[in-house]
């Protein structure tokens, strides 16, 4: 009997170590399969305002291609057949531009999420503000500062004479943007001069 038993425990130990071997092979798997298949590449069917053009190939997280995209026929899979069906739209695609826009819309939301930029200047000797602040200066601070290409046209404000805070609207598209320009004095911090070099 306790030759049995002895027998039988070792068989369930060694089905359990094939079992834990085998969870372990699948759990790999299904791990680097999850990393490899995050995204998937679709076509879009017809214009999407801030996304792309029709005939435009994107990749996208596969939970949102299926829940939006493909739930409601923006898109199709990207393969050889699609590409070759959309093959006219997206010819006609200025991808230079649309890569533009996409940095634009990415900067726009950060820019909407901040809501503020800062300009520095020097004072005068009073502390005053000797230059006023003008929509070439807050284009040049977006291009420079957040990578934001704006027409100066499209930058609704009067120069900007003093210091402190002061709200503009950024027209981009059909958006109107309200930020907070932060217009803050420069202040130089002399380094003092070590007494080896007085004498």
């Amino acid at each position: 009997m306790l030759s049995n038993l002895y027998k039988n425990t070792c068989r369930n130990v060694y089905s359990q170590s094939i079992f834990n071997h085998y969870k372990s092979i699948t759990g790999i798997n299904q791990l680097n399969y999850s990393k490899t298949n995050k995204k998937v590449s679709i076509i879009l069917t017809e214009d999407i305002e801030s996304i792309g053009q029709k005939g435009e190939e994107l990749e996208v997280a596969k939970g949102y291609a299926r829940n939006f995209f493909f739930m409601k026929n923006l898109a199709v899979h990207a393969n050889h057949e699609t590409r070759k069906q959309y093959e006219e739209f997206s010819k006609n695609i200025d991808y230079e531009t649309r890569r533009i826009e996409k940095e634009n819309s990415n900067a726009i939301k950060k820019l909407t999420k901040d809501g503020k930029i800062t300009v520095m200047r020097k004072s005068d000797a009073s502390g005053n503000a000797t230059v006023p602040i003008t929509v070439d200066n807050i284009a040049y601070s977006l291009k420079r500062r957040r990578g934001l290409v704006i027409d100066p046209k499209n930058i609704i404000m009067q120069p900007i004479e003093n210091y402190g805070t002061h709200n503009i609207t950024i027209v981009f598209g059909s958006k109107e943007i309200p930020v907070a320009v932060n217009y803050e004095r420069l202040v130089h911090i002399t380094k003092p001069v070590s007494s080896s070099l007085k004498k």
